[in-house]
Formats: C-alpha cells, structure tokens, sequence
C-alpha cells in the first residue's frame, strides 16, 4: 500500500511540474526525428523557448502537422503551409512556406509566425521523444516543443 501511495505521489507531482513550466522533452530520451516519425501526426505547441505555452481564452492552441508526403501545416496566429524535407541529419525544411497574413491580438503568436516561417525555411533540427509524444524544432535562437495530439489515425 505505501508503494502504491508513493507511486500516485510521484505522479501527482511530475503532473503538477509539468503543468508549471517545465519543458516536457527535457525530462525524457530524445532522438533525431524520421520521416516515418512525422508523417500522418498533428502535434499542439506546449513550449516556447523553455517556457511553457497556454493558449488565451478564445484562441486555439497553435499547432504543426505532417502529411504522408511531407506537406507540413499548421496554425501558429496564421495558417501556415509548405513541402518539408527531412535529411538523414534530422534537419527540416520546408522552402517557400505560404501563410495567411493576419494580425493577432497576441504578440508571442505574431511572433511565432515569424519564428516558425524561419525554423522552416532555414532550417531546423527535429528531435523526438524516444516515446514519439514529443517534437521539439530549434535552431540557435528558438525552440518549439510540441505535443503528439493526433485527430486521425
């Protein structure tokens, strides 16, 4: 019974810290992304910069998704949308990427427009968790980490 009790404990509290602030990836095994890896997931934006991310009231989370041939979408403050390739380096790209041009009510989401437009076309490194219900893209200056929320199968 105390075993149990001190399992339902850790839990709680790994729960709770993950909910404060603490990035996800950085409490697990990561790996360099594959192709087989990305395609047919849709992944929700949980941290920005090490700072845990929280969608406002009336927003939608934003989030990044990856089709069988690679189109990458998703919606950061605008829609967003390209073809990604991903070198045997774990580097994805995605030249030429199309978006809405929309003005946000939120600053950090205009932001990430611009910061997820940069990590596509210049490049970023797309690591995984060893357990595939994480993506983190970064490069020297920016560092998304989202979560595996997949719609479709």
């Amino acid at each position: 019974m105390k075993k149990l009790l001190l399992g339902a404990a850790v839990l709680f509290v790994l729960a709770a810290c993950s909910s404060k602030g603490i990035t996800p990836m950085s409490q697990l095994d990561t790996k360099i992304a594959t192709v087989p890896e990305l395609q047919h997931h849709d992944y929700q934006l949980v941290s920005v910069n090490g700072k845990a991310f929280e969608a406002g009231k009336n927003e939608a989370a934003p989030t990044i998704a990856f089709s069988q041939d690679m189109r990458v979408t998703g919606t950061m403050c605008n829609n967003f949308f390209g073809q990604a390739t991903l070198s045997n380096r774990g580097i994805l790209r995605a030249q030429g990427v199309g978006m809405t041009r929309m003005l946000c009510t939120d600053p950090l989401l205009n932001q990430l427009d611009g910061d997820i437009a940069q990590l596509l076309e210049n490049g970023a490194e797309a690591v995984v968790s060893a357990d595939g219900q994480f993506l983190r893209l970064s490069n020297t200056t920016t560092q998304l980490e989202f979560k595996l929320v997949d719609k479709v199968k």
